[in-house]
């Protein structure tokens, strides 16, 4: 069913599970500070429970909110490249967090598709952002595909579509702020080996 922005945000505030256009696909997204809403979507990807999740954030600021004692190489990087292309993964994310974060901390971004920004900066809170997929499959690049895969039912929030850009590189930043790439992307980021 497709949601107008306002709807979108109500059925997050619910604990429902929103499909949204991104710079690269379509998202799927719920409360990141809400573990029910965070197995709800794990359960509709059917991904394992121990993999980890994405945070999708509206500003450095609000990153500076979810991780204490944020590196500051970290709040650089947030500063220098969002919203874009680059996830940042921390070490010791807030308790709050718990439901998305892996041994490596949790993986942060900030988006700069304006239906993507409009529904995290609408929700105030960080959201939970993954593909729009099942655990294997390809991810959904427009709104019909979301329906086609998913069903009518799981809420999509009107946006247009999917930027199709590439997927964001993905860093891992120590407590120490030492740099190592997980995944090559548009950001270039020559000290993370």
């Amino acid at each position: 069913m497709i949601l107008e922005l306002e709807a979108a945000v109500e059925e997050l505030r619910a604990g429902a599970v929103v499909a949204y256009p991104t710079e690269t696909v379509y998202g799927l997204g719920a409360d990141a500070l809400s573990a029910a809403a965070v197995g709800r979507l794990r359960r509709l990807k059917r991904r394992d429970p121990e993999s980890g999740l994405s945070v999708l954030v509206g500003s450095p600021e609000q990153l500076e909110r979810y991780v204490p004692g944020l590196p500051a190489r970290a709040a650089e990087l947030a500063r220098e490249h969002w919203p874009g292309p680059l996830t940042l993964v921390l070490p010791g994310p807030d308790e709050s967090l718990a439901a998305v974060a892996t041994p490596l901390g949790v993986g942060f971004r900030c988006s700069p598709h304006p239906t993507a920004a409009a529904l995290v900066a609408a929700f105030g809170g960080p959201l939970v952002s993954t593909s729009a997929n099942f655990a294997g499959k390809p991810p959904c690049a427009r709104a019909a595909e979301v329906e086609r895969v998913f069903g009518p039912r799981l809420p999509v929030a009107v946006g247009g579509a999917a930027g199709g850009l590439a997927a964001s590189t993905v860093v891992a930043v120590s407590a120490r702020g030492e740099l190592r790439t997980l995944r090559p992307g548009p950001v270039s980021l020559p000290e993370a080996g």
